[in-house]
C-alpha cells in the first residue's frame, strides 16, 4: 500500500495519490484505468519528482516529496498536482515516462563549438575547442 502525502510534509510519503483517488479522477472523465497498479503510480511519481522544479521551498526540510511547498508565505498543495500525477499514471500504461531523453539545448555556438544545456539537464555546459 502506498504512503500518500497528507499535506503535512511526511518524510515517508511515496505519492500524492492512491488507486482510489486515481479511480475517482478517471471515472469523472470517462477514462479507462483497467489494469493500472500502484507500480504505475510510482512510475508517474518518479517522473514527476525528477522532471520539474517548483517555486518556494519544501514545507518540512525532511519531507520526501516536492509538495507541500511554502510559496510566498503560503502553504501550497494544489489539487492540480494530484491530477497531473493521475494523468502521468494513465500515460505510464502505454509509454515509458523515464525513457532516456536528450538534453534541452538553450544555445549553441559554431566557432570553437560551444553548447549550453538547460539548467535542469545533467550537464549544464559543454565546451569543446577545435583548432584546425
Amino acid at each position: 500500500m502506498l504512503i500518500v502525502e497528507t499535506g503535512e510534509g511526511l518524510s515517508t510519503s511515496e505519492s500524492y495519490i492512491d488507486l482510489a483517488y486515481l479511480s475517482t479522477y478517471a471515472t469523472k472523465r470517462g477514462l479507462d484505468i483497467t489494469g493500472t497498479t500502484e507500480a504505475n503510480i510510482i512510475k508517474a511519481m518518479d517522473y514527476f519528482e525528477s522532471s520539474y522544479q517548483f517555486k518556494g521551498t519544501k514545507l518540512v526540510e525532511t519531507q520526501a516529496l516536492a509538495f507541500p511547498r511554502l510559496i510566498d508565505g503560503v502553504v501550497e498543495y494544489p489539487v492540480r498536482i494530484k491530477n497531473a500525477v493521475c494523468e502521468l499514471t494513465i500515460k505510464s500504461k502505454s509509454a515509458e515516462l523515464l525513457a532516456d531523453s536528450e538534453r534541452a539545448t538553450t544555445s549553441e555556438k559554431v566557432g570553437d563549438l560551444e553548447v549550453h544545456y538547460s539548467e535542469y539537464s545533467k550537464d549544464e555546459v559543454a565546451t569543446i575547442s577545435l583548432s584546425i
